[in-house]
């Protein structure tokens, strides 16, 4: 069969060069167009039910929302797991269904559910479902921020609402983009604060204002007026415009007099009740975070973004800044960067060493083509089968990049070596030769290859955040080494021979060579002679790896270094707002005095996005370094981590440090923040909350651990009436 095969290509050689060209070709689209991310999507098959409540305590929400709530939505098809979570003024379910189950079919049935929920829930309150988008979908953060120089800087509100209802509305038409939520600043409201002392002494009591102001900031519709031979649609003006409008409102008439809203409170504009933050350097600002749609590629998509932000910043006052300060295409970039830069040294060497062994630069070439054919056939493969490129799938182009050029020597260097052997008189003798070398060959070569692929047939068989890790390593890997089995069967003995000719000198002339075999064939001699006693030798090696594995440390997956540190501290649960605010505004104070750290963004508590339920004493900053080349010799991320640690030693505040990617991929799949965790089970909270304290301090003492906390359960002050 295969030598059939063989005679059709170098029969049709011409036909082959032109189909492997356009292999490149559709490889360079491929490239382009495959979904590109940092790594993969490990979180869960998982939809988000969010519920706010306004002013209600956690006890309330969880039973009058999410409990009853829970309940009703664990009949969906499908449903594997349902997880929910309780806080002030909201509440959210995750509804975690099985992988098999398709995204958007799982949307559709959760929303067929909550429509049927009526009389569940308290009235006036509207379940939502979350954005089309998991927790690894926020790829763009970007901040508003005053010039520095402005003579009238925009006030926090105003920034607030130039983000709101100018940038939000841009920025979620872009295609791929599922939610942009903001964080910081104050979301502009008229308040009446109403005079308790003045409405008793009218009494009046306080629903009556209430439906008065609702009476009158409306517009009522009647029907028409004829006039001659024209007709005039009747409209009643009512909404409010300015304050004055809510002042004027009547709330009721004594003794023919009317009584006002301005004879009860006072009317002015303030600030929302707010449950976000978002500080620079220690200067509170606003911010957006731009959610891309589930299953797009991210790399297009903020390409999509920042051409959209080059428009809108035109838009913008003069002394208003738009500054992104987290954007994952910058890790995507070095993530193939890094794959680039492997082929590229891989085929210099390739040529290097083989152009040395066979003093032939032609014979270098046909086996550097091995390696980029090989890669864009994969990557094409990828793209029919739907294969992300991220860290893990190019990392397994990167392991196969060894035996992908050793496929391409033995090809190369055995057609060489047969036709400085029999030296082919003519064109047709030639191809002989040529098929010859190939066939003598070629079916070692494919056993070799089935035979590493099979070794990676367990990994096929991984589930859940394991398979989303390692199996596009896999997949990526194999197609990879099938593309090069392909280029080296193929393509190679067609250009041998354009490329080699008959005058090539075997290996056995090359002085290099000739040294090689020198001390091989002496070394080789020694060995068999004494075989028995050689073999303790390759016993021992097997020993010490033994030994050495036991010793090894393990870990399910290295420290993603994204080049930007993630300080994630914890706090009190009951801390205001306030508090909060001043400890974040310290932190990045005394974490932009390191002499490496370029930028400082903190958030605190939530932004507005179902995809972020933080606390208010939830903190997540994040510290953007100089360039690694401005750094001192020897120095590491992780010494910059140590240094900051001990910079920021706050009473009543324990440290976390971090990747920004590898924390939230260990929050979507635990739930936890930190790499390693102890869970306590029992039922009486506060004993539980004792023992995890006794634990952490157990957990301090051992070496290498560094922020042990443990989680305060209770804490959280209420003051009933």
């Amino acid at each position: 069969m295969i030598s059939n095969f063989l005679d059709t290509i170098l029969r049709f050689r011409i036909i082959v060069i032109i189909g492997f060209i356009t292999l490149a070709l559709f490889s360079f689209i491929a490239i382009d167009q495959s979904n590109v991310d940092a790594i993969p999507d490990i979180g869960e098959n998982q939809q988000v039910v969010f519920t706010t409540w306004s002013g209600r305590s956690p006890k309330d929400i969880e039973e009058q929302i999410t409990y009853p709530l829970s309940n009703a939505l664990q009949g969906i098809a499908g449903i594997d797991r349902v997880r929910g979570t309780s806080a002030f003024g909201f509440s959210t379910i995750y509804l975690i269904f099985k992988e098999d189950v398709d995204y958007y079919w799982s949307r559709s049935r959760v929303l067929e559910k909550l429509s049927t929920l009526k009389g569940v829930l308290p009235p006036d309150v509207v379940p939502e479902l979350g954005p089309d988008a998991t927790g690894l979908g926020q790829i763009f953060w970007y901040t508003l921020e005053n010039d520095k120089e402005a003579l009238h800087p925009l006030s926090l509100y105003e920034l607030r609402s130039l983000q709101d209802f100018y940038l939000k509305f841009h920025l979620q038409a872009i295609e791929g983009v599922s939610e942009v939520a903001s964080i910081g600043g104050f979301i502009k409201e008229y308040q009446i604060d109403v005079d308790p002392n003045k409405i008793f002494a009218l009494n009046i009591h306080f629903p009556e204002i209430i439906k008065a102001i609702k009476n009158s900031n409306i517009d009522v519709g009647a029907e028409v007026i004829e006039e001659g031979d024209r007709e005039m649609i009747v409209r009643g003006v009512g909404f409010f415009k300015e304050l004055s409008d809510i002042e004027e409102v009547v709330v009721k008439v004594k003794d023919n007099t009317p009584i006002r809203v301005k004879d009860l409170a006072s009317v002015n504009v303030g600030p929302s009740f707010r449950r976000g933050a978002l500080d620079k350097n220690g200067m509170e600002i606003v911010g957006g975070i731009v959610t891309m749609r589930y299953g797009e590629n991210p790399k297009q998509v903020i390409n999509r973004i920042k051409d959209k932000l080059d428009q809108i910043r035109s838009g913008l006052p003069k002394d208003v800044h738009l500054r992104p300060y987290y954007d994952r295409s910058v890790l995507v970039d070095e993530t193939m960067n890094t794959v680039y830069s492997a082929l590229t040294q891989e085929i210099m060497i390739t040529i290097v060493i083989i152009s040395l062994f066979l003093l032939h630069f032609k014979s270098s070439v046909l086996v550097s083509l091995t390696l980029p054919f090989g890669v864009g056939i994969s990557f094409i493969l990828m793209y029919i089968l739907n294969i992300d490129s991220n860290i893990m799938s190019l990392s397994g182009m990167v392991i196969a990049i060894g035996s992908m050029v050793d496929i391409g020597i033995i090809m190369t260097e055995n057609i060489h070596s047969h036709l400085a052997r029999f030296k082919p008189s003519d064109f047709d003798e030639k191809i002989k030769v040529v098929k010859g070398a190939t066939l003598e060959i070629a079916p070692a070569i494919v056993t070799s290859v089935l035979t590493t692929i099979i070794t990676f047939i367990p990994v096929f068989a991984l589930t859940q955040a394991e398979g989303k890790l390692f199996i596009p390593l896999a997949w990526a890997k194999t197609l990879a080494m099938l593309g090069s089995v392909f280029v080296a069967i193929c393509l190679i003995p067609v250009l041998s021979l354009f490329l080699l000719d008959k005058n090539i000198r075997p290996i056995e002339d090359n002085a290099i060579g000739k040294k090689i075999l020198n001390l091989y064939r002496p070394s080789l001699n020694w060995v068999l002679d004494r075989r028995k006693k050689f073999l303790l030798l390759p016993f021992t090696i097997i020993l010490m790896g033994c030994l050495s594995y036991v010793s090894l440390e393990k870990e399910f997956m290295p420290a993603l270094n994204e080049g930007d540190i993630l300080y994630m501290p914890v706090t009190t649960p009951d801390v205001s707002i306030t508090k909060a605010r001043s400890l974040l505004s310290y932190t990045d104070k005394e974490i932009l005095k390191h002499p490496l750290v370029e930028d400082v963004i903190g958030k605190l508590g939530r932004a507005d996005t179902s995809l972020d339920p933080a606390p208010v004493a939830m903190f997540e900053t994040i510290i953007k370094l100089k360039d690694a080349s401005l750094w001192p010799t020897g120095t590491s991320i992780y010494d910059i981590m140590r240094e900051l640690d001990e910079a920021l030693q706050i009473p009543g505040v324990v440290n976390s440090w971090d990747f920004p990617i590898q924390t939230r991929i260990g929050m979507i799949s635990t739930g936890i923040k930190t790499p390693v965790a102890l869970k306590i089970f029992g039922d009486d909270l506060q004993k539980l909350e004792d023992i995890g304290k006794e634990v952490a301090k157990e957990l301090e003492a051992i070496e290498g651990a560094s922020g042990v906390y443990a989680q305060q359960i209770n804490g959280k002050t209420y003051i009933e009436f």
